[in-house]
């Protein structure tokens, strides 16, 4: 048996909207009792009590969480400044969780402390290992590379980094596990057991212009792009960067990779060349600029979840869906961002729960390369059963 119930509430008050959230849950499990739980909340909702509230009400459960731009739901669909609450309860898959704090000052022990925590309340295989973790500080790409080296060979790694409503503040976003609340943190959600499941990532973005190859860089920046500046490669198709430019981010390919990935393009530096992007480009990779126009954005939304449900097991039955999408994917749809939790509810199918929350960054799998990446302007969707 495994089991996935949702809750949501836009309320104004936090305290009752996890109350409305855990009544929902409540009523789905139907009597089960969840293992552990995932909990979204807009950054001015969250607050410590909130945690408090759902491990009151289920004795024993487990809780990682992440602030979010948005939330969406197969209950009360897309929503801001609301508070999401998924729980599971299982009696053949484990559901444990992991935190690890400091990731800017040690990576390498925040990301093997998390796994530690994660791994040590299980005795089962670990298989799918979900991530929220802070995507301003540091290089979050560092931390799925010590992730993929602590956990056991083929565990697939999928998530997010922490947002807050809009891009007006560089403010880190928080990070939860039971107890525990920090603004520099990773935190895990790792199933263990016969858990099956379907990851899919889709960006509606097509390339444009020349590739060229990143000669310099560092994290947060490209410096230089086939030996020259980088915002020469960029000013062929670009008058500007930052917000005006999140439409057009670069295509990225590094090497060995057999499929590219998405890096927002959120500033430059003209006395440098530098541009600056979220996380960083590692030299030697091939980029290109892309365009999209939001139905080209709204149409890979459907392509991942069209391929979430054609991958998932035949012999397995689908039990709740999980959604990782980019707050700049949302600053761009604007009024139609609604739309991909519809699409979301429509290909899945109403016995499904969902739920999901808009990063400042995704987490999936890429073609070809032995660790999950951390790109930007994509949509993840992840389908779990047994």
């Amino acid at each position: 048996m495994f089991k996935m119930a949702v809750g949501h509430s836009d309320d104004v008050d936090p305290g009752d909207a996890i109350e409305i959230a855990i009544g929902q849950c409540r009523t789905a499990l139907d009597g089960l009792t969840p293992r552990a739980g995932l909990l979204f909340a807009a950054f001015d909702s969250f607050e410590p009590s909130i945690v408090d509230s759902v491990r009151r009400a289920f004795p024993g459960i487990s809780i990682v969480g992440s602030t979010s731009a948005a939330e969406l739901s197969s209950v009360s669909g897309y929503q801001e400044d609301s508070i999401l609450l998924a729980v599971f309860a299982s009696d053949v898959v484990d559901v444990t969780v992991g935190l690890g704090a400091g990731l800017s000052h040690d990576v390498d022990a925040a990301c093997r402390a998390a796994v530690s925590q994660a791994m040590a309340a299980t005795g089962r295989d670990p298989a799918l290992c979900i991530v929220l973790t802070e995507g301003l500080m540091g290089d979050p790409q560092l931390a799925l590379e010590v992730l993929a080296h602590a956990l056991p060979a083929g565990v697939e790694i999928v998530g997010g980094a922490s947002a807050r409503h809009d891009f007006s503040s560089a403010v880190p976003g928080f990070q939860c596990c039971d107890d525990r609340v920090v603004q520099d943190g990773i935190a895990l959600l790792l199933f263990s057991g016969p858990i099956a499941y379907a990851t899919a990532t889709g960006t509606g973005w097509r390339t444009i212009g020349v590739q060229g190859v990143v000669t310099r860089s560092g994290v947060g920046g490209i410096d230089e792009i086939d030996g020259r500046p980088a915002t020469e490669f960029l000013a062929r198709y670009l008058d500007v960067t930052g917000p005006a430019s999140y439409g057009n981010p670069l295509a990225v390919v590094e090497t060995g990779d057999a499929e590219s990935y998405l890096r927002a393009i959120v500033g430059s530096d003209p006395a440098s060349g530098a541009v600056h992007v979220f996380g960083s480009v590692p030299v030697g990779a091939a980029v290109q600029l892309t365009t999209a126009d939001t139905d080209d954005i709204l149409a890979g939304t459907s392509a991942a979840l069209g391929r979430a449900m054609a991958d998932f097991p035949a012999e397995a039955t689908a039990e709740g869906a999980l959604i990782f999408s980019c707050a700049v994917r949302r600053y761009l749809l604007g009024s139609r961002t609604q739309e991909e939790a519809r699409l979301a509810r429509s290909e899945f199918g109403a016995s499904i729960p969902l739920a999901g929350l808009y990063c400042y960054g995704e987490i999936g799998p890429v073609s070809g390369a032995r660790a999950s990446r951390y790109f930007q302007e994509s949509f993840v969707a992840l389908l779990l059963g047994t």
